[in-house]
C-alpha cells in the first residue's frame, strides 16, 4: 500500500468536480486517497475510484454548523493519520494545519477562491475578522499552496509571501471531434442531432447561461432582458441559484416565450445542453473582491463545447477571452450591450473565427494540461529533482552580501533543470509588494523573543513553523549561513563568514547597548559553531578559503571545502568618465558596518558632495538615500558613480560589496581591513581612519577616469567575473 492522502472538503461531493479530479490524480500516482466530506446536501452514495468518508452534521448552515464541522473534522483527522494532508478552502484548513504540524506531515492547501473577498463576508466585518484569524493561523503552516487563478495567487503572495501554484478549474479533456487547428466540418449536423435529442429548437440561435451559482447580481437579470430584445433567439438557463425563482416569475409575468429554465442537471446532461448552444454567457459582476478575481467553470465548459463567449470584464475572464480570441468582453453590463455584442458575434465571419478560436483553446484549457501542475507539486513533495535552499533573509532588492550568494545558487540549480524551493526569513510582514518569483518561495517570520542561550541569529530562525518545514522537506537541501544551521544537522551547510569573529568586529564598531549585544552574540556563536562542527553530518562548503580554514580549525565532523561564490558576477567596468563626481555607498544599513559608513561619511567637513547611499533599512531621515533600488537601478548607480566606498573593519574573506565595486565601479576607497590579504593590484585606495578616508575620497573625485584606468581595473575585475560552474 502506498502513502495516503486525505482531502478534506466542505462542499457537496457530488458536484465538486475540482476535488474529484484532484483525488483521482493522486490515486493515479499511487496514493491511497481518502476524501473526507459530509452528507449534506446530497446523501446519495458515490461511486468513485477512491475512499470516501462522509460525516453527518446536526446543523447545516450558520455559525453552529461551522463550529460542529470543525470539531468533527478534527476528530476524523485524528483517526485517519494520513501521510499528506490536503485542505480544500479555508473552512477545512484549521484542523488540517493543527494535525499536520503535530505529526510533522506535509500540508497542501487548495484555495478555490479568495475566501475573505466573498460578498457575504465583506458585509460582515466581525465574521470576516474571525476567518482572517483562521487564515493567518493556517496559511503560514502550509507546505504547498494551490489556487484557481493568477490574480488570487498574486494577492496571497502579497499577503503571505510564498508562491502559489495555479490550477484552473478546467474540464477533463473530452474526446474532442476537432483537432488543435479547430477544423470541424460536421459541426452543424452534430449540433442539430443534440438539439433534437434534448427537444430544443433546431433553427433558432440558442444562448446558454449555466452554473451552480446563478445568484442575484451575477448578470442573469440583464441576460434575460437582453433575450427579450432578441426574439429570434432562445435563452436556456441551466443550473440553480437564488436568482432563479424571481427570474422565472418575472419571465412568466412578462409573457416572454424565448427563455427556458432547465434547472440543475447531471454533469453529462449539462455538457450536452452546452454543446447544443451557439453562444455562452459569463456575466458575473465585480460586486466583491472574490467576484472581481473569479474565473468560473462555465467559461471553460463553453470553450470545451466549441462555442464563443460573451463575457463581463473581470480580470481573469477577460484574460482568457482576449488570449484565446474566443468571444467578446463587454465594456458595460446592460441588456442593450449584451444584445448588441451577441448579434455582432453571430455575424457569419465573426462567429466562424470566434468558434474556431474556442475549439483551438479547448486543446489548452483542459485537466490534462492543468493536472501537470499537481504532478510538479507532488514531485516537490516527494523530493524528485528538487533542491531546497534556505536563505537567512528574503531575496528582495537590493541584492547584497549573503542574499546575492543565495540568488546565484538559486539560478545555478534552476539552470540544471531542478525545481527549487527557496525558504527565506523576514523580521516583519510575510507579504511583499514585489515578491521573489523566479522559483517557489516559502517565507517564514523570524521569532520575536529569545527562548534559549543559542545565538539570536540562529534561534530567531528556529520557529516551530520553520522546524516543521525542515522536517517535511524531501530532496537536496542547502542551508545558507550558520543562521539556518539550527533547523537540521543534515544537508549541505554553506558558510558565508566565521560569524563569531564577524560579530566581534561589529562590537568594535558599535556604541552603547549594542556593544554588549554583539559581544554576547559573538560568545554564543563561538559555542554554537563548535557544536555544529562536531555534529554536522552533511557536506560543508565555504565561500572563501579563509572561511573554510576557520571551520576546519574547529576539528569538524565534516571538513569544509572551498567552493567559490555561486553568483555569476558580470563584469561591466565603466570605460568613460562619470558625469559628476558622485560618491556611492551600498549596503543593508541595519548592519553595523554599513551604518558606520553612513555616520562616517556624513561627518565629513566640509561635506562630501555629491553623495548617495543605496540599499535598505537606513535610519529615518538619511540624506541622499535611495531605498531598495532594483538590480537595474543599482547597476545604473554604479555606472554613474565616480567613487565607491566599501567600509568593513574586519578581514573575514572578501566582501560581496567589494566584488561588486571591483566589477562595476570606477575609483574604490575601502577600509584596509576589507582588503587585507587580497592581491588587488593597487586597484583600491585604503584607509584606517575617517579623516584619511575623506582625503582619499576627495582625491579620487578629482582624478580623471581614463581609458588606461578602465583597462587596469578590467584586468583585476576579470578574476571575479567567471561564472560558478560546480
Amino acid at each position: 500500500m502506498g502513502p495516503s492522502v486525505v482531502l478534506s472538503v466542505i462542499n457537496d461531493l457530488h458536484s465538486d468536480q475540482r476535488v474529484h479530479r484532484t483525488a483521482t490524480l493522486w490515486a493515479e500516482l499511487g496514493y491511497r486517497v481518502v476524501v473526507l466530506g459530509r452528507t449534506y446536501p446530497n446523501p446519495a452514495p458515490l461511486d468513485r475510484p477512491y475512499e470516501i468518508h462522509r460525516m453527518t452534521c446536526s446543523f447545516n448552515r450558520g455559525p453552529l454548523f461551522y463550529l460542529e464541522y470543525q470539531i468533527r473534522l478534527w476528530f476524523a483527522l485524528r483517526r485517519l493519520r494520513p501521510d499528506v494532508y490536503l485542505a480544500n478552502d479555508l473552512d477545512t484548513l484549521g484542523p488540517n494545519a493543527w494535525w499536520a504540524m503535530r505529526r510533522a506531515k506535509p500540508l497542501v492547501y487548495d484555495s478555490h477562491e479568495y475566501f475573505l473577498g466573498a460578498p457575504e463576508l465583506e458585509v460582515r466585518p466581525m465574521v470576516q475578522r474571525l476567518w482572517r484569524w483562521i487564515e493567518r493561523y493556517g496559511i503560514p503552516r502550509t507546505d504547498f499552496r494551490v489556487t484557481v487563478n493568477q490574480s488570487i495567487a498574486d494577492q496571497y503572495a502579497r499577503e503571505y509571501g510564498g508562491t502559489w501554484d495555479v490550477v484552473r478549474n478546467v474540464p477533463l479533456l473530452a474526446e474532442l471531434p476537432w483537432g488543435p487547428d479547430g477544423e470541424w466540418p460536421d459541426a452543424a449536423e452534430r449540433k442539430r442531432a443534440v438539439r433534437a435529442e434534448l427537444g430544443l429548437p433546431i433553427d433558432k440561435t440558442l444562448w446558454i447561461l449555466q452554473g451552480a451559482g446563478i445568484n442575484v447580481d451575477r448578470g442573469a437579470e440583464e441576460l434575460v432582458e437582453a433575450a427579450a430584445l432578441c426574439p429570434e433567439v432562445e435563452l436556456i438557463v441551466v443550473g440553480s441559484g437564488d436568482a432563479i425563482p424571481h427570474l422565472e416569475r418575472y419571465v412568466q409575468a412578462q409573457g416572454w416565450s424565448n427563455v427556458r429554465f432547465v434547472g440543475r442537471v447531471p454533469r453529462e446532461e449539462l455538457q450536452r445542453y452546452t454543446q447544443a448552444a451557439d453562444l455562452g454567457f459569463s456575466l458575473d459582476k465585480p460586486k466583491s473582491q472574490n467576484y472581481r478575481w473569479s474565473l468560473p467553470n462555465k467559461l471553460f465548459d463553453y470553450v470545451q463545447a466549441g462555442i464563443p463567449v460573451v463575457a463581463s470584464d473581470l480580470v481573469e475572464v477577460a484574460r482568457v477571452v482576449f488570449d484565446s480570441g474566443a468571444g467578446i468582453v463587454l465594456g458595460q453590463l446592460s441588456p442593450v450591450a449584451i444584445a448588441s455584442a451577441a448579434r455582432e458575434l453571430t455575424q457569419p465571419a465573426t462567429y466562424e473565427a470566434a468558434s474556431r478560436a474556442a475549439r483551438q483553446a479547448a486543446h489548452h484549457y483542459h485537466w490534462g494540461h492543468e493536472g501537470q501542475v499537481w504532478h510538479r507539486l507532488i514531485d516537490r513533495l516527494e523530493g524528485r529533482a528538487t533542491h531546497h535552499i534556505w536563505s537567512m533573509d528574503r531575496l528582495e532588492p537590493p541584492r547584497y552580501g549573503g542574499t546575492l550568494e543565495v540568488l546565484g545558487h538559486v539560478r545555478a540549480v534552476t539552470s540544471r533543470g531542478q525545481q527549487v524551493v527557496l525558504h527565506a526569513f523576514t523580521r516583519h510582514a510575510l507579504g511583499c509588494e514585489a515578491p521573489f518569483t523566479e522559483v517557489h518561495t516559502n517565507v517564514l517570520r523570524r521569532a520575536r523573543l529569545p527562548h534559549s542561550l543559542r545565538p539570536w541569529i540562529v534561534q530567531s530562525r528556529q520557529t516551530r513553523i520553520a522546524r516543521h518545514q525542515a522536517a517535511v522537506q524531501r530532496g537536496t537541501v542547502t542551508y545558507h549561513g550558520i543562521h539556518c544551521s539550527g533547523l537540521s544537522l543534515d544537508g549541505t551547510l554553506r558558510l558565508h563568514n566565521p560569524e563569531s569573529a564577524y560579530y566581534a568586529s561589529l562590537a568594535r564598531q558599535a556604541s552603547g547597548p549594542k556593544v554588549g549585544y554583539y559581544l554576547v552574540e559573538a560568545w554564543a556563536l563561538r559555542r554554537w559553531e563548535r557544536h555544529v562542527a562536531s555534529a554536522w553530518s552533511g557536506p560543508v562548503s565555504a565561500i572563501t578559503p579563509l572561511d573554510a580554514n576557520a571551520w576546519n580549525a574547529l576539528s569538524p565532523r565534516s571538513s569544509a571545502l572551498w567552493v567559490p561564490p555561486h553568483h555569476p558576477f558580470t563584469q561591466s567596468v565603466p570605460s568613460g568618465a562619470a558625469a559628476r563626481p558622485l560618491v556611492l555607498a551600498v549596503g543593508k544599513f541595519s548592519v553595523e558596518e554599513n551604518a558606520a559608513a553612513i555616520l562616517g561619511l556624513l561627518a565629513a567637513q566640509p561635506p562630501i558632495e555629491p553623495m548617495c547611499f543605496a540599499g535598505h533599512n537606513a535610519p529615518s531621515g538619511t540624506p541622499h538615500y535611495v531605498d531598495r533600488p532594483s538590480d537595474t537601478e543599482l547597476d545604473q548607480l554604479y555606472a554613474d558613480a565616480q567613487v565607491v566606498v566599501v567600509h568593513a573593519e574586519h578581514s573575514l574573506g572578501i566582501k560581496f560589496k567589494l566584488i561588486q565595486a571591483l566589477l562595476l565601479g570606477r575609483h574604490i576607497v575601502a577600509h584596509a581591513k576589507a582588503v587585507e590579504g587580497l592581491d588587488l593590484g593597487g586597484r583600491v585606495r585604503t584607509y584606517t581612519s575617517w579623516p584619511e578616508a575623506y582625503a582619499l575620497i576627495r582625491q579620487a573625485q578629482e582624478e580623471p577616469w581614463t581609458s588606461e584606468c578602465a583597462a587596469r581595473a578590467t584586468v583585476v575585475a576579470a578574476r571575479f567575473a567567471v561564472p560558478h560552474t560546480n
